[in-house]
């Protein structure tokens, strides 16, 4: 275990953060679950819930098993919400537990063996203004400032999969980027673009 901490502290602090439970690994899928109810269901079945992810703004890895034995990892939540934080600013935000679940259930619906790769998870107000402004391809009123969105995209599945995937879900809001190469997916209402 020294030698692993010591390993991680080389690559800087972010990385010593994320693994400090454990669950700091490369390229390992999460967990998919079987559902109840309609596409997406209010109830997620399965023991345990499971995201990975890959924040390719800052490199950062994570496999956080973020529900366990009936109850949340309040570790593996911060630990997610770290990585999901606004890398521009820094700051950090609770993250929608309806979120994690929706990507849960997505990542098993996908058969996808790789983790989702982050293009944009919570956004500060400040940065959700920078951007707006820059680009009209960006909310005033962005549900990323809620910490209800993530941009993400699978290695492993054809965007318009991805795309196609959410939407059957009827989960909340799903937007398709092509030429960004990412698939917006919220907590909001049912709606795509």
């Amino acid at each position: 275990m020294e030698n692993s901490r010591r390993a991680l502290k080389e690559e800087g602090p972010s990385a010593w953060h994320l693994a400090r439970r454990g669950f700091l690994t490369g390229g390992l899928a999460a967990a998919g679950l079987a559902l109840t109810g309609p596409a997406f269901g209010s109830a997620v079945a399965g023991p345990d819930r499971t995201l990975s992810f890959y924040n390719t703004h800052t490199s950062e890895k994570l496999v956080a098993t973020y529900w366990r034995k009936g109850g949340y990892d309040r570790g593996a939540l911060k630990d997610i919400d770290f990585i999901l934080r606004d890398f521009r600013s820094g700051d950090i935000a609770t993250i929608d537990r309806h979120l994690l679940d929706l990507l849960v259930v997505l990542h098993g619906k996908t058969g996808s063996r790789k983790p989702f790769e982050i293009i944009s998870g919570y956004r500060s107000p400040r940065t959700n203004a920078i951007l707006a402004s820059a680009s009209g391809g960006v909310a005033k009123h962005s549900l990323h400032m809620e910490a209800k969105a993530i941009d993400i995209r699978l290695r492993d599945i054809a965007l318009a999969d991805l795309r196609d995937t959410a939407i059957v879900m009827q989960a909340g809001g799903v937007g398709y980027y092509p030429g960004s190469n990412f698939v917006h997916v919220d907590t909001g209402r049912v709606r795509r673009w």
